[in-house]
């Protein structure tokens, strides 16, 4: 739209301008000004990149206070003897989770 207002403002005055589309909340063809035209897609954006920011700053909150699960939390030390398998000749193959 920034191309076509670019180019058409040498040949057209800038309320002359305009995209027609279909829109589906009104069900018809729409003719908008290329300068309202920019301007809405602008703020749609904005609104949409704020939203995103605060969904996921929110998300993020939440993954960050939540505690980690870690590999060593599924593995007991005194219940497998991993320490002691480990120490071993190499028997690695052996550790049951």
């Amino acid at each position: 739209m920034q191309l076509k207002l670019a180019i058409g403002e040498h040949f057209y005055d800038i309320d002359q301008i305009g995209i027609k589309f279909y829109s589906l909340r009104f069900k018809k063809w729409i003719h908008l000004n290329a300068q309202d035209f920019l301007l809405e897609s602008l703020i749609v954006f904005a609104i949409g990149v704020i939203i995103s920011i605060v969904f996921f700053t929110a998300q993020g909150k939440k993954t960050i206070i939540k505690a980690k699960i870690r590999g060593a939390d599924f593995v007991g030390y005194k219940k497998n003897g991993l320490a002691k398998m480990l120490k071993r000749a190499k028997k690695a193959s052996r550790i049951c989770f």
